[in-house]
Order: structure tokens, then C-alpha cells, then sequence
């Protein structure tokens, strides 16, 4: 038998639910090596041994099971109990557990966007409506409360003489290219219906602005944008781009021009796919859009975020997965900022539909600028003030501040504001 300390997850529950959760926190965050088994000659002396069963055989520190983990399927309606609040939040509690709770079951139903399936009221883009959301009406998504829970199991492990992996904070600002121009290399009769809008709302500035871009005698207000990176040179960002023209996509059609400012974007960044508004649900669109977008810039394309976050849970992530992407950024609010899945780190997409784990990482984000713009009424100060706030929580909890900006809010000074502080606090 091997003599390098290990943890132990003595079990005799067989579940491809468990062995996601056990990969994820030893293997993937922690770093520590494990095994799950329920033969006790597998035990080595030095091991840290944790019983995981429905009822307690050894005398090991113990966790109660629950049923949760070991069901392969989804189940309508299920909401998971819950105590406690702040920092002490328990899912799935139990008294007789060494961690007060079903640690297991808690982080699986986290991460695996469980009540998204069960979810019965959609809004007007059929996304689901939050208001309805279990993990919000909760406050499972206040604090990252997988990290949370998993420094209960580090502290554990090392007070046992075990060395857990601590990640460096790390922040990560992105910008969603929806409109590349806000006026200018649209369709004539484009032109000239938006003009028409002008004269009905007597926004003559604007109908007057709109004609001088027209006529290039000045440039359109959203390529300020690459004035703004050029600016901010050394900064690295993420671009996700929207390949497709038409109602609820891009203003603008895809041209030479457009296309120059896409390869513009490479020298400040990587890039992604925006998988189109009717992309979640067309299963050819990703595929194809990915393929024009890798072409353009001359380089596969591994990273995305649906527009509009529209997501048909699970098979829009599948089809990323056929499309050659590694990592998504889809899984946020739209309409206020917190911990959607409750953490600030990546993990592997696990498709409880299926139940099986996939290739495909999500790497969560904890807030947008359109959360703002369009949901709700925060002054400058205000907005700051949170931002900053939840910039520090993913700090304490040593995560990934994964942030959105739209290019087309940097016209805005606020937003502008807010980026710098960002990239200078």
C-alpha cells in the first residue's frame, strides 16, 4: 500500500452524482488525492477517512447521505431543506454529520443548476424567470457558498495534516460585441426607418447626428470602443462576438469592414462566440457561426456566452460541446448580480438530464452591466459601491471575478468609470 496521505470518502453509495462532487472538490479545487470505496482493506493508516452512507457502520467522522445524491433523475417540483443564513448557510443539514449537512448533495444540486430543470415559468425570451428561483428566494446565491463549504473540508483535511491547494484571486473582464456600430453600416432602408423614429420622437440631434455618420463626415459613437482599449493597452480582455444580422441580434450586417475590426480586437484579447438569440434552440446555428468566426480570426474558437443569455438547458451546453467549445460563460443573472450556481470558480458542466458529466466547463459570472441598464434603478454611486462589494467577496474566498461589459456602454462615462475602477482597485 502506497504511504502518501490521501483522503478516504468511504462509501457504499454508487452514483455518477457523487463521483462528479468528489472530483470536483479533491481533484480539481483542492488538489488532493482520494479514492471512494467501501472496502476497508483498501485504508491505509495515514488516511483521512470520512464515512459517507445513509447510516453510520464504522467509526469514522461521519456524513449523513441524503437520497439526493444517489437519484439518477430529476425530480418535479424538489426543493432541498435549508438553515441557517450568512456564512452559516446549511443545505441539506443534518445533526448527524461532521459538517452539520450533506456537503455533497449541497454542492451537487449548486452546480448542477438543478431547479433550472424543474423551472415551470419562463419571461418573454423564455429564460427562467428568477423571481421563481429557488437558490434567490434561498439566498443560496448571496455568497459562493460551494467555496464556503469547501473550506470547511479544507480546514478539515488540514487540521489532519493534509496540504490543500489555495487558487489565486484572478479577475476576468469581458466584453459582449452585440453592436459593433450603433448607426453606421446598417441597410439603407434601415437608415431611413430609424431616421422616420427620430422625426416621431422630434429627436432632431440625434436624426442630425445619425445623418453625419451616414455621410462619414463623423465617426459612429461605438468605435470610441477601440480608442478605449487602445488606451488601456496592457489590460487583457475576453471578446464575444455576434456573427448574425437581423431582429434581436446585431444592428449590422457582417462586412469587410466589420470584419477588420473583429481581427482588430486579437491584439487586446481573446475571442468567443456570442451564440446568436436563436442559437439555443437552432442546433446547427452555434456550428456555423463558430466556423465563420473562427475564420475570421484565423484561430479555433473555444469560448462563449449566449446572447441574451437565452440557454435551453442542457442541450444548448451539448451543443457547444459538438461545436468544439471548452469553456462557456453563460451562467449569470440578467437581471441583478450574485452567485447563480453559488460559486466564483469553473467547473465541469454535469447534465443531470443524462446524468453524466461532460467535457465542457462554466466559468460563472457575478455581474453585468445591463443588470443596470435595464432591470433596475442604481445611481452611479450605488452601482459602484456594489460592484466593488462583490469584487471583494470572490476576493476573500481567493475566486474568479468574471465580470460583463457591453461595448456600446462604454459610450456611457459611468460605465467607463466603472471599468477603470476595476482595472486600477
Amino acid at each position: 500500500m502506497s504511504d502518501k496521505q490521501r483522503v478516504v470518502i468511504f462509501s457504499s453509495i454508487l452514483s455518477n452524482r457523487l463521483n462528479y462532487v468528489l472530483e470536483t472538490i479533491f481533484e480539481q479545487r483542492l488538489k488532493v488525492s482520494y479514492i471512494l470505496t467501501d472496502n476497508t482493506q483498501l485504508i491505509n493508516s495515514n488516511d483521512v477517512v470520512i464515512e459517507y452512507n445513509k447510516v453510520s457502520t464504522t467509526d469514522y467522522d461521519f456524513i449523513e447521505a441524503d437520497d439526493f445524491i444517489q437519484q439518477r433523475e430529476l425530480t418535479d417540483g424538489f426543493r432541498p431543506g435549508i438553515s441557517g443564513e450568512e456564512e452559516e448557510l446549511l443545505l441539506f443539514p443534518t445533526e448527524s454529520s461532521v459538517f452539520s449537512m450533506d456537503i455533497f448533495s449541497a454542492v451537487f444540486y449548486c452546480l448542477s443548476h438543478y431547479d433550472a430543470y424543474i423551472q415551470k415559468e419562463f419571461d418573454a425570451h423564455h429564460r427562467v424567470k428568477f423571481d421563481k428561483w429557488f437558490p434567490r428566494k434561498s439566498g443560496l446565491d448571496r455568497l459562493p457558498y460551494v467555496e464556503i463549504w469547501q473550506d470547511k473540508i479544507k480546514n478539515y483535511l488540514e487540521i489532519r495534516g493534509l496540504s490543500c491547494h489555495v487558487p489565486a484571486f484572478e479577475q476576468d473582464i469581458s466584453f459582449d460585441i452585440d453592436h459593433i456600430y450603433l448607426m453606421d453600416q446598417r441597410p439603407f432602408f434601415q437608415h431611413i426607418k430609424a431616421s422616420i423614429g427620430d422625426i416621431l420622437k422630434l429627436n432632431f440631434f440625434q436624426l442630425f447626428h445619425r445623418w453625419l455618420i451616414i455621410l462619414g463626415i463623423t465617426e459612429d459613437p461605438a468605435e470610441k470602443f477601440f480608442d478605449l482599449l487602445d488606451y488601456n493597452f496592457k489590460n487583457r480582455f475576453n471578446f464575444f462576438i455576434l456573427m448574425k444580422h437581423g431582429k434581436n441580434n446585431s444592428l449590422n450586417p457582417l462586412n469587410e469592414l466589420k470584419k477588420l475590426l473583429i481581427k482588430k480586437l486579437k491584439k487586446h484579447g481573446e475571442i468567443g462566440i456570442h451564440p446568436s438569440y436563436e442559437a439555443s434552440y437552432k442546433t446547427d446555428l452555434i456550428q456555423k457561426e463558430t466556423n465563420q468566426l473562427t475564420e475570421i480570426v484565423e484561430y479555433k474558437i473555444t469560448e462563449s456566452r449566449f446572447h441574451f443569455l437565452r440557454i435551453n438547458f442542457p442541450s444548448s451546453f451539448h451543443q457547444l460541446i459538438s461545436a468544439g467549445i471548452k469553456t462557456d460563460k453563460s451562467i449569470g443573472y440578467y437581471d441583478q448580480p450574485g452567485f447563480l450556481s453559488s460559486t466564483c470558480l469553473p467547473y465541469q458542466f454535469f447534465d443531470p438530464v443524462k446524468n453524466e458529466v461532460t467535457s465542457l466547463f462554466i466559468e460563472p459570472f457575478v455581474w453585468m452591466d445591463s443588470m443596470n441598464k435595464y432591470y433596475r434603478d442604481l445611481d452611479e454611486k450605488e452601482e459602484k459601491s456594489e460592484l466593488m462589494n462583490y469584487k471583494s467577496i470572490v476576493r476573500k474566498y481567493n475566486g474568479k471575478f468574471n465580470v460583463v461589459f457591453h461595448n456600446d456602454s462604454m459610450i456611457d462615462r459611468r460605465y467607463r468609470k466603472l471599468l477603470k475602477s476595476l482595472l486600477y482597485n
